[in-house]
């Protein structure tokens, strides 16, 4: 029933997701802009739950594929889909190489690690001007033509498009979770030595964990320039790292479905708290701190003990009835 229920909520989602460039081009505008951001949380959130590791790089991912594309298109190298492919290969290249870097520190050490990678490719962002256009970044990304058309009067490609790569990266990512190399990940996280000693390639399993979190974080930066038409430093700073990392935690940073929910409330509660103060990140603030205090794993993590605490009421119910 349980199962039955969650495809009940899974159809009715799409529908929703579907029907949203037809109600309002508002709401459609603060859709892709969730999605986007959601596949950046989804990066974090895979290396959290799987292997309780907290990478602080992912935005400089985003960066490698939005900057891979701006730097293309704008000086009409190449363009799309040649584009994305090329930003891709950047993104795997790079991660394969932070993933040697990072491959053997946990806790605090990988935490700062990735810090570090992440604030090097904002800097190289920041200051190769001649190539990145510095801190004025690059502007003049057009959607590509492959990426629009029309249904009913109303230009649907490009959400259409980011849909459907949102639901599969989702669907893929929680098959991952779920499937052996998951379970491998799962015990690396509970105990890397027994791993180890089991006779399982710990350092491997990690690196291919990790250039996955960096592939879903280059999808992420493919839709962000072509929705936004910018790429600028500042879509990769320690802001954007704070961002990623604040929508984690609230959502809960072993869920992916966690992660999705605290970037949608983080965005929306920015797009909508800007429009009345430039103070909207005090009440986020607050709201984080709340979090953190009285749901430490997140607001998912509320939800799925408020459901065990309902099943043991309804357990414990029963069992009287039965007396």
């Amino acid at each position: 029933m349980n199962q039955i229920f969650k495809w009940i909520l899974f159809i009715i989602a799409i529908i929703v997701l579907g029907a949203i460039p037809f109600i309002s081009d508002f709401f459609t505008t603060m859709t892709i802009r969730i999605m986007y951001f959601s596949l950046l949380t989804i990066s974090f959130a895979f290396l959290s739950s799987q292997l309780g590791l907290i990478s602080l790089a992912v935005p400089a991912f985003l960066g490698i594929s939005g900057y891979s594309i701006a730097i293309l298109e704008t000086r009409e190298i190449l363009f799309f889909p040649y584009t994305a492919i090329v930003a891709i290969v950047m993104v795997l290249i790079v991660g394969a190489i932070f993933g040697v870097f990072v491959n053997r520190s946990k806790g605090i050490y990988f935490i700062m690690l990735t810090l570090i990678l992440g604030q090097i490719v904002w800097a190289i962002a920041r200051q190769w001007a001649s190539v990145t256009n510095g801190a004025n970044g690059i502007i003049g990304i057009s959607t590509p033509d492959a990426m629009t058309f029309i249904i009913g009067g109303t230009e649907v490609g490009f959400y259409y498009i980011l849909l459907i790569t949102f639901v599969v990266l989702v669907g893929g990512v929680l098959a991952l979770t779920r499937s052996s190399f998951g379970m491998k990940l799962k015990g690396i996280r509970e105990s890397e030595s027994r791993m180890i000693m089991l006779g399982y390639r710990v350092a491997r399993l990690k690196w291919i964990a990790f250039m996955i979190s960096a592939l879903i974080a280059g999808v992420s930066g493919i839709f962000l320039v072509y929705s936004i038409g910018v790429m600028h430093p500042s879509s990769i700073d320690l802001d954007s790292a704070a961002m990623v990392l604040i929508a984690g935690i609230f959502g809960g940073v072993y869920s992916i479905i966690g992660a999705i929910l605290g970037m949608s409330i983080f965005q929306v509660f920015e797009i909508f708290l800007s429009a009345y103060t430039n103070r909207y990140m005090i009440i986020i603030g607050v709201m984080f701190l709340l979090v953190v205090l009285y749901a430490p794993k997140g607001l998912m993590g509320l939800i799925y003990k408020k459901k065990h605490v309902g099943e043991l009421h309804e357990r414990w119910y029963s069992g009287r009835r039965n007396r």
